[in-house]
């Protein structure tokens, strides 16, 4: 037990959503006051797709995914991940407390199949119209994209960089098929993926790669040779 807790002590840093969840829910709260609707012209012309509900939420398991398979294998490129992901949140939810925003341009009559209809009405009970802008759907999606196509195991292979770039894509095209999300809250999510991607992989600023001293597990040589 004791080696498994040394192995595996960078957990800490989950203790993040203590702060994370209380804040995001907390703004869930908030009435439909004084919030900025999120709307182009762009918007305008985007139709409803109900199929673009799966992607929506494959979301979940592409990032939950992600984080494990980094969190198991690869201490440095999961602090650099989790440090992407973490920090770009927290911007998220400084610039929704500053300046609330919503999207509420749901379609009144959702037409698709059972099973994604179902899906459409669920996401829009659970998660209200609000706190939109940047997406975190999107820029967390980015950074899962990102974080996988950097991992040391995946440097040369072409599929991870289809995977990963086509999961982001798709994902981000999502939030906008099924009304979830406006283009300016995709948009506002990439330049903040650009800056943290500069900040955290380019220029190292936490020098996550000198601090971090790694022993690579069996899992991640063993998943490396299978995925060239």
């Amino acid at each position: 037990m004791k080696k498994i807790l040394e192995q595996y002590k960078h957990a800490w840093v989950f203790l993040y959503f203590i702060i994370y969840l209380p804040w995001y829910f907390g703004l869930q709260q908030r009435g439909n006051m004084g919030f900025h609707d999120i709307y182009t012209t762009v918007d305008q012309a985007i139709p409803f797709v109900s199929w673009f509900i799966y992607p929506y939420v494959y979301w979940f398991l592409f990032v939950a995914g992600t984080i494990a398979y980094l969190f198991f294998t690869h201490k440095k490129d999961f602090y650099k991940c989790v440090a992407f992901l973490f920090i770009g949140m927290t911007i998220c939810l400084i610039v929704f407390t500053v300046y609330p925003t919503s999207f509420d341009h749901r379609p009144f009559n959702i037409q698709g199949s059972p099973l994604s209809t179902f899906l459409v009405n669920f996401i829009y009970t659970a998660d209200k119209s609000q706190n939109v802008f940047p997406s975190i759907h999107v820029f967390n999606s980015i950074g899962c994209a990102i974080a996988l196509v950097k991992c040391q195991d995946f440097h040369s292979s072409y599929f991870m960089k289809i995977f990963a770039n086509g999961s982001a894509l798709m994902i981000t095209l999502s939030t906008m098929f099924i009304k979830q999300h406006s283009i300016l809250d995709a948009v506002s999510a990439g330049v903040l993926a650009i800056v943290l991607y500069i900040l955290i992989y380019k220029l190292d600023v936490f020098k996550i790669e000198e601090r971090v001293d790694e022993k690579r597990p069996r899992l991640s040589k063993n998943f490396s040779k299978v995925s060239r």
